[in-house]
């Protein structure tokens, strides 16, 4: 395959019954052995906190609702790049 890509085909190992919550597949080299190093699931990430910052009282915010900004700021990359993360570890994106 051009630039190393492997070709990677679906394979069910069950049968996929849409009443059931969960389906579960196997991914396999076009060789037909197994793809591996996938994880099935990752741990739950928290979502993002309820929103500390207010709208700006004047035309300049104060000190105290730029550091409220910066604190939303802050925690919304925390969540973003422990997704990331979950996300490399998983293959879904490179490192």
């Amino acid at each position: 395959m051009p630039n190393g890509v492997e070709q990677q085909q679906v394979v069910a190992q069950t049968s996929i019954n849409p009443s059931q919550g969960v389906t579960r597949v196997a991914l396999f080299k076009s060789d037909g052995t197994p793809f591996a190093g996938l994880p099935s699931t990752a741990a739950a990430q928290t979502d993002v906190g309820a929103v500390t910052s207010v709208v700006a009282a004047g035309a300049t915010p104060t000190k105290a609702e730029f550091d409220a900004l910066r604190v939303d700021a802050l925690a919304t990359r925390t969540v973003l790049n422990s997704l990331l993360a979950k996300l490399r570890t998983a293959g879904v994106i490179l490192p």
